[in-house]
């Protein structure tokens, strides 16, 4: 029976409602144990006529076995395995213990979920309901909210129910917390469960229980006639008057019927035939358990045996005895034992944990093969649970090596809170200088990204100083990483003795290191100005790269992308790219590929790709929220597109998140990038005096005298444009030739020679800017050709050459069109009136598409089928096809050969 809820149940009705018609939806319901989350979640699933219901529960004593949750929740639509990418299907099969182990990108398996139910969802609407997800395994909670977050028009509802309220932001859905019952619910709750309750039990009861409907029925049961009401407060199960109300009903059980409850509450999973087994082996039989079911405390079936309320089970398990509770663990291993599989096997190695209290080898090794086993199927946070544990049962080395996997897995499953306590405890017990030395590597770089930077570099350069000589190799890889902390905090001098150093050790220990130890150098030395020798050295490594797996040395191909960008290798950069994108989105490896799309985004924007730059900077900034990643440099790939194409709100909201982040981690680098892309937006809306003060801001900070190439952050000649606009002249020029000390690239000379063609003379100017037109740079790069014209455009009508000015003045506005430069098209089409022509407005239609939208417009226009389309992006089909069709209603077109031919127009 339920009670009140009214406004909840019309939440549902209108969740169903909305997949019936095609769109997909979540709903959170929060709440104390008792106060009707269950109930709630029966009534959608009775409500749910005409729709496929997928159920999964958390179980408090199943949170520690991988997939557990995400296998009963999918059970029903395995037979859609077959249409997932091959590398997904394969990762979830793993998962589910329903095919070879598969280790990887624990994201896999989220990027496969979501393409199972979509298929689900394809011949039915569908219903999605957990139960008590506080509880679900770490692996199967993070897949279904990652598929939570992604279905948009499948016609699939998600209803979940929670302890935890932080799990609606996690889902980022709507939330609904439950409060208690009102007094008139209670009442006739109170006498529905006693029918001759005496007069003001209900307010009574209200009162001791705040409304909570557990509460109300089990103390009706224990004391209707009870006159204390207690203070009204919210309902607390540990100790509070409800939780002793179910004690006392426990203790009128029979002795035997009390040690069932207990091999009850052990139970992984609640499967009745093992229950009964173990039961038997306790010498108690199926008749034991039935008073339990008469006084609705269990319910039992031929395939579970199931708790009325997880209170339940808590209070039975809580209040046995020790020696109870390890008898009934060590009676369900004794059944375990003989039950053939993995997921028996580690059910049987946490229960004899649970009954250990001393170390004990034979245990703890059960409990790696299980942490092994997980680790294989990508399940990480249940190995490093279970490496954890087997290090608490072991003495000796065992006990360290065993800590030290524990924290690697849960460095692997994204949860460095967790990391740095294991590794302390590692450090004191570990005599061999490599394995001491892998622990400090693995402490600093956590805390690198935990910690301001500059804290840990002491420590990070300490610790390879005294390994060197040990282990050349690591400790080549901890100078490598110590480049990342320096970047961050500014000092490229001691960054450049790292990477100096850590090269020449690499040379000594050969594989691996000396790859990544040669692209840190190649970074290192772009930095410096050496663009020859970092070019030479990156041109060795290049082959190697291009060999290597690129899900495994992800972080290196991406980096070396970043500096072949700096250098304007821009084919080497994207040909590293395209490899760790596309095996990243083959593989599902979502974590990899935030970096991988924002350097994308880098690539894309300076060879005028602007719409492909969007897309790229989009996805990343969104998958790296989905894989709690900083992304402090996908937020400035996006901010800077902002800037130069009009969204001004937008770029300031980025530039004010990118600033907060950077302060909480100590990355005082950022405000290079942010000051520059405010001084471009100043810029960009012809605001000089402004993008004067903050570029004069990045130019007094003292990272930026020590970036030697002006290609890394290219401010320098923005604010010589500045100043000359600003009509500061002199200012532009001792810039100008300050500058001209630094060497640069094709697009630092082409940049300069329009600054200079900008301070000619009258009788100088055709030929300054047609050394700046003509040079490398502007061939290369749309945007700095573009400028380039429109500044001669405009200097040729301020001295009356109208007809010549128009030529470069419409150059400019087409490119400017093209790439969506809405300001600095504004700017030209102004000028273009003034010389006497009208000018009219082209429609560019990609850039009135939402990030997402235009991403599905670039990939379905290179000629993805909406299945191809949905696989890469890790979207369903049906969200596919929703984009197309506001894509066609925005753009006007009606095919996808029209679709081809604007994104193609928008790369010309």
């Amino acid at each position: 029976m339920m009670l009140g809820r009214t406004a909840e149940r019309a939440l549902i009705d209108a969740l169903l409602t909305g997949a019936r018609g095609g769109r997909s939806d979540a709903l959170v319901i929060t709440g104390e144990p008792g106060i009707g989350k269950t109930t709630l979640i029966g009534y959608a699933i009775e409500q749910a006529a005409g729709m496929r219901v997928l159920t999964a529960r958390g179980y408090e004593d199943e949170s520690e076995i991988p997939f557990a949750g995400l296998a009963d929740l999918l059970r029903p639509v395995l037979d859609g395995l077959d249409g997932l990418p091959g590398p997904q299907a394969a990762a979830l099969r793993s998962a589910l213990a329903l095919g070879p182990p598969v280790a990887g990108d624990r994201f896999t398996v989220c990027a496969a979920t979501v393409g199972i139910l979509a298929a689900a969802a394809e011949t039915s609407p569908l219903l999605i309901v957990v139960d008590d997800l506080q509880w679900l395994d770490a692996s199967s909670r993070e897949a279904v909210l990652f598929a939570g977050r992604r279905l948009h028009a499948d016609g699939i509802a998600l209803l979940v129910a929670t302890r935890n309220p932080a799990d609606a932001a996690d889902l980022r859905a709507s939330h609904v917390a439950l409060a208690g019952l009102s007094v008139d619910d209670v009442d006739e709750l109170c006498r529905s469960t006693l029918p001759a309750a005496p007069p003001g039990a209900a307010a009574r009861l209200h009162a001791a229980t705040a409304g909570n409907p557990l509460g109300v029925i089990e103390l009706s049961r224990e004391r209707p006639d009870h006159q204390d009401a207690g203070v009204a407060a919210p309902y607390v199960p540990p100790g509070s008057r409800i939780e002793r109300a179910l004690q006392s009903r426990l203790a009128e059980l029979p002795g035997d019927t009390r040690r069932a409850l207990v091999l009850a509450a052990a139970a992984v999973g609640g499967d009745t035939g093992i229950l009964l087994l173990a039961a038997e082996a306790s010498g108690l039989h199926l008749r034991d358990f039935a008073p339990a079911e008469t006084q609705d405390l269990i319910t039992i079936d031929d395939r579970r045996t199931e708790f009325r309320h997880p209170l339940l089970r808590s209070v039975v398990y809580h209040a046995a005895t020790m020696d109870d509770r390890c008898a009934a663990h060590n009676a369900l291993a004794a059944v375990l034992a003989d039950i053939p599989g993995d997921a028996a096997a580690d059910a049987r190695a946490w229960h004899l944990a649970a009954a250990t209290l001393s170390p004990d080898e034979d245990v703890a090794t059960l409990l790696q093969e299980a942490a092994l086993r997980a680790s294989s199927r990508a399940g990480y946070v249940g190995a490093a649970r279970a490496f954890g544990q087997a290090a608490r049962l072991s003495r000796g080395p065992d006990r360290a090596r065993r800590l030290l996997r524990a924290a690697r897995c849960w460095q692997l499953a994204g949860r460095n809170d967790q990391v740095l306590p294991l590794l302390d405890e590692a450090l004191p017990l570990t005599t061999e200088p490599s394995r001491r030395a892998l622990i400090q590597h693995m402490s600093a770089y956590v805390r690198m990204w935990r910690e301001r930077p500059d804290g840990v570099l002491e420590f990070l350069v300490a610790s390879a100083e005294a390994v060197e000589e040990a282990d050349p190799g690591r400790a080549a890889l901890m100078y490598t990483d110590a480049c990342i902390p320096y970047f961050m905090v500014g000092d490229i001098e001691q960054l450049q003795a790292v990477v100096r150093r850590g090269h020449e050790l690499a040379a000594r220990a050969g594989g691996p290191p000396q790859l990544v130890a040669a692209v840190a150098l190649a970074g290192g030395l772009t930095l410096a100005g050496e663009r020859g020798a970092a070019d030479a050295l990156l041109r060795r490594c290049h082959p190697d790269l291009m060999r290597a797996d690129p899900l495994v040395r992800a972080q290196d191909l991406c980096h070396a992308a970043l500096t072949w960008i700096w250098l304007e290798g821009f084919d080497a950069a994207g040909e590293l790219l395209d490899r760790v994108i596309a095996a990243a989105r083959s593989a599902g490896a979502l974590g990899v590929l935030p970096q991988a799309l924002g350097i994308s985004s880098e690539l894309h924007f300076r060879v005028g790709d602007w719409h492909d730059a969007r897309a790229s900077a989009a996805e990343s900034l969104r998958l790296a929220s989905e894989t709690r990643q900083a992304d402090l440099y996908g937020l400035f790939f996006n901010g800077r597109l902002d800037a130069v194409q009009g969204r001004a709100d937008d770029c300031r909201r980025r530039v004010e998140r990118t600033i907060a982040v950077a302060e909480r981690l100590g990355v005082d680098c950022m405000a290079l990038y942010t000051g520059h892309e405010l001084g471009l937006l100043a810029l960009s809306q012809g605001e000089a005096g402004e993008a004067i003060t903050h570029l004069e801001a990045v130019r007094a900070l003292p990272v930026a005298a020590h970036i030697r190439d002006p290609a890394v952050v290219p401010w320098v000649f923005d604010l010589v444009e500045a100043y000359i606009r600003d009509g500061r002249p002199d200012a532009a020029r001792e810039l100008l030739d300050a500058q001209q000390a630094r060497p640069g690239g094709m697009w630092a000379d082409a940049a300069a020679a329009r600054c200079r063609a900008l301070l000619a003379p009258p009788e100088e100017m055709a030929a300054a800017f047609k050394t700046a037109l003509e040079s490398l740079g502007c061939a290369l790069m749309p945007f700095e050709r573009a400028r380039t014209e429109l500044s001669y455009g405009e200097r040729l009508r301020r001295q009356r050459q109208r007809a010549q000015a128009r030529k470069h003045l419409h150059d400019a506005l087409e490119t400017f069109t093209r790439l969506g430069a809405q300001p600095w098209a504004e700017r030209a089409r102004s000028e273009l009136s003034a010389t006497g022509t009208t000018v009219r407005r082209s429609a560019d239609a990609l850039p009135r598409l939402t990030p997402q939208e235009l991403q599905v417009a670039l990939v379905v226009a290179r000629g993805a089928t909406n299945h191809e389309a949905a696989a890469t992006l890790f979207l369903s089909q049906k969200t596919i096809e929703y984009h197309l069709s506001n894509i066609y209603r925005k753009t006007n077109i009606r095919s996808r050969t029209d679709l081809a031919g604007i994104a193609g127009a928008a790369k010309a």
